[in-house]
């Protein structure tokens, strides 16, 4: 059984946060800390709030995502509603073959980027579904738990790159530091 250890919320909760909690099992490793990892959108969490996994298992694939910051720009996601342009990232990714969609996007993989979740991100945020896309000075958000009801939110362009990456930074920070007082490898 895990105890409790130390985490931080970086960010707003009513806009958008990322929050993270690492637990006190001493580690050999940085990066091997085993926690809990919540993305707060609009004053809603996004994700599995109760799992418990290494946490930069889904910190280094949010990372990933927000590297792509300036490569989500799309006519032809960005003049669908919230729901077609989900689905329609959504099949890029992981859908069959369907000659419609082939012909209205082209290459599938130019629509790769603007997938946030489920991505590589691990337990944390297994069936959930969102994409982010960028327009001139904002992003949309897009998201849903599968199968149920879609939302979208909208903050100014970079929020998301911004919150990810400082969060990813404080997570390495106390990790090396909580290894330090178990004298693991930081």
């Amino acid at each position: 059984m895990s105890e409790q250890g130390f985490g931080k919320r970086i960010g707003n909760r009513n806009k958008f946060a990322l929050e993270f909690e690492l637990h006190e099992n001493p580690r050999e490793i940085w990066n091997e800390w085993w926690g809990n990892l919540w993305l707060w959108v609009d004053g809603r969490i996004v994700g599995r709030p109760s799992e418990y996994e290494m946490v930069f298992t889904g910190l280094d694939s949010l990372t990933e995502t927000a590297a792509e910051t300036g490569t989500r720009v799309s006519p032809i996601v960005s003049a669908r509603s919230a729901k077609e342009a989900l689905e329609m990232v959504m099949w890029a990714r992981y859908g069959d073959p369907d000659p419609v969609l082939e012909k209205i996007v082209g290459a599938e993989e130019l629509l790769f980027s603007f997938e946030v979740l489920p991505r590589l991100t691990g337990p944390f945020f297994d069936d959930w579904e969102a994409i982010l896309v960028e327009e001139e000075t904002n992003e949309r958000f897009i998201y849903r738990e599968r199968k149920s009801e879609i939302v979208e939110v909208s903050w100014p362009l970079g929020t998301f790159s911004t919150v990810v990456n400082e969060s990813r930074r404080e997570c390495e920070m106390l990790a090396r530091s909580m290894l330090k007082k178990t004298g693991g490898i930081h």
